[in-house]
């Protein structure tokens, strides 16, 4: 369903492994199927190949910025949206910007014309994934930051403490325990 190869997670044991979630293969395969229905329904309108390739391109550029694009914009932007969903959001868009050049082969291949003879270009999904991958960090600092804040301000820690008394604060204990999650879960982030 969606094209990933990774050597490394083909020499792994099962079950493997993959980095992005299926939000990836569904949305790959629903734009490859949006883009084959745009193609069939330009079909009847006695259009030149080229108006046809223009015509998909345009369509499928107007449902990854606007439709796809705000969707993403908004969930990212969700109040209560978790640091883990916003890291897992943040790799499957950098996952759905590299299969852009596998949709552009798509519609290539359909349209049977180069992308170089239409007047629209490359699709444009790639500077909206990353522009919302932007946004997706943006609110990863954000709720980084606020979370360590709610830590802090949830304790009552002695900052003057006289001398160590041979453990650390439960507190303290929990927040090192979550930032070493956080930290590792940012290990697939680029």
């Amino acid at each position: 369903v969606f094209p990933y190869h990774d050597v490394s997670l083909e020499k792994t044991n099962f079950p493997k492994r993959f980095p992005f979630s299926l939000m990836v293969p569904k949305v790959y395969s629903q734009v490859k199927r949006y883009i084959s229905a745009c193609l069939e329904f330009s079909e009847d309108l006695h259009l030149s190949e080229t108006e046809k390739e223009d015509m998909v391109r345009k369509s499928t550029n107007l449902l990854l910025t606007r439709t796809l694009g705000g969707c993403l914009a908004s969930l990212i932007k969700r109040p209560g949206l978790g640091l883990l969903q916003l890291i897992q959001i943040t790799i499957n868009t950098m996952h759905l910007e590299h299969a852009n050049v596998l949709l552009e082969n798509y519609v290539t291949r359909l349209t049977g014309s180069g992308s170089d003879s239409s007047g629209l270009g490359n699709l444009q999904g790639k500077m909206m994934f990353k522009d919302i991958r932007g946004e997706a960090e943006e609110q990863i600092y954000t709720a980084l930051r606020l979370k360590l804040d709610e830590f802090l301000e949830l304790a009552s820690y002695d900052w003057m403490l006289a001398e160590v008394k041979g453990h650390s604060s439960s507190y303290v204990t929990d927040l090192i325990a979550f930032l070493s999650s956080t930290f590792t879960a940012f290990t697939n982030l680029p």
